[in-house]
């Protein structure tokens, strides 16, 4: 019994020390946001698109995309673009989606390419 309320204890430290390294990462990544780092606007972005150690909010994900991408960062022009196909923080826009897609690939974002092509094909099928 003592073995298992000894490791129960183990358990919760280890818990608070993730904890409160989740939250000095938030923190690093924000000020680093703040000060103008694309990269770390996107990341900014991904921790409230998924709720990663901080309250999920998609219209705050959107604000820290949209920021990185005028700065031309292509990860965060192809985030962008999901938010406005799934109409998440933002009203669904499939012309915005596929028109963020476009300039993330042409930002050598792979996943942008990806996605532009996907939807292209589909757009073709269409016309047939």
């Amino acid at each position: 019994m003592r073995l298992k309320v000894v490791f129960f204890a183990m358990c919760l430290v280890f818990l608070a020390g993730t904890a409160n390294a989740d939250a000095r990462r938030v923190q690093l990544v924000r000020e680093a946001a703040e000060q103008g780092d694309a990269a770390a606007m996107n990341k900014l972005g991904v921790f409230y698109e998924i709720g990663a150690s901080i309250e999920q909010n998609d219209v705050e994900a959107v604000k820290w995309f949209r920021m990185a991408a005028d700065q031309g960062h292509g990860e965060a022009m192809f985030n962008l673009g999901e938010m406005y196909e799934a109409g998440r923080g933002v009203p669904q826009d499939m012309k915005e989606a596929m028109a963020l897609y476009k300039k993330s690939c042409e930002h050598d974002c792979r996943c942008g390419c990806r996605r532009y092509k996907e939807l292209m094909e589909e757009e073709l099928k269409r016309c047939d």
